[in-house]
């Protein structure tokens, strides 16, 4: 199973959520425990979800 590292705290996921925060053009990746706060952002969007089980 592979893992990302989260963009916000650092922790290597096996589950993570793409997302941007506008203005910004650039895809990150959020892990479970940090997503909740980043979806409070004016400007979020959800780009999908990755799973390291499927890659």
């Amino acid at each position: 199973m592979k893992t990302k590292p989260c963009d916000c705290c650092g922790q290597a996921v096996t589950v993570a959520y793409r997302f941007q925060i506008a203005p910004s053009k650039t895809w990150r990746f959020a892990c479970p425990a940090c997503l909740p706060a980043e979806q409070a952002r004016p400007g979020y969007r959800y780009g999908g979800t990755w799973k390291g089980a499927r890659h």
